[in-house]
C-alpha cells in the first residue's frame, strides 16, 4: 500500500514534533507524541501531545492536481504536580511556544506540503475531578497530490 501524501505530511509532522525536548533547545520536553488513535491514547506520560484531523477542502487545481487544505489539531496534554511552581497557564504558554517554533521550523513538512500556518489555540480543561488540561493548536497545511493518485505528488 502506497502512503498517501497526507499521510507523509502526518507523518512528518509527528517526527519533527518529538524533537520537542529540553536537550534538544526547548523549554520543555515532550514525553510522547502521537496521532489519534480510536483504540488508546494514554495520558499517563505527560507532557504529551496527539495530532487529531480535522476538516479538509479540497480544489481541483491546477491541473492534474488536487489543492488540499488540512486541518490539523495539536493536542498538549499537561498533569501537574501540587509541587510544580508554574501556573498551568504559564506551563501551557510554555508549551505552545515550543510547539509554535518547533512546527515553523519547515513549513513544507520535509517536502510534501507547499505550506503550513498556525490558525490558533484554546486551552482546555478536563471535567471536573480530572487532573488534566492543556490547549490545542490548530494549524492549517496546504500539499498536493495528483488527482488521479492521493500517493502521487507533482
Amino acid at each position: 500500500m502506497a502512503q498517501t501524501i497526507r499521510d507523509k505530511v502526518l507523518s512528518n509532522l509527528k517526527t519533527v514534533l518529538e524533537t520537542i525536548t529540553t536537550g534538544n533547545g526547548y523549554s520543555n520536553s515532550l514525553k510522547k507524541v502521537s496521532r489519534w488513535d480510536q483504540r488508546s491514547n494514554p495520558l499517563s506520560d505527560t507532557p504529551c501531545l496527539t495530532i487529531a484531523l480535522a476538516n479538509e477542502s479540497k480544489e481541483p487545481e491546477p491541473n492534474p492536481l488536487y489543492t488540499c487544505r488540512l486541518t490539523v489539531l495539536l493536542e498538549v496534554w499537561v498533569c501537574q504536580k501540587k509541587s510544580d511552581p508554574l501556573s498551568t497557564d504559564e506551563l501551557l504558554c510554555s508549551l505552545l511556544g515550543d510547539v509554535e517554533k518547533c512546527v515553523m521550523q519547515d513549513i513544507t513538512r520535509g517536502g510534501f506540503a507547499k505550506d503550513t500556518d498556525i490558525k490558533g489555540s484554546q486551552p482546555f480543561e478536563g471535567v471536573e475531578g480530572q487532573p488534566y488540561a492543556g490547549i490545542v493548536v490548530e494549524l492549517e497545511i496546504e500539499y498536493e497530490h495528483n488527482q488521479l493518485d492521493p500517493a502521487a505528488g507533482i
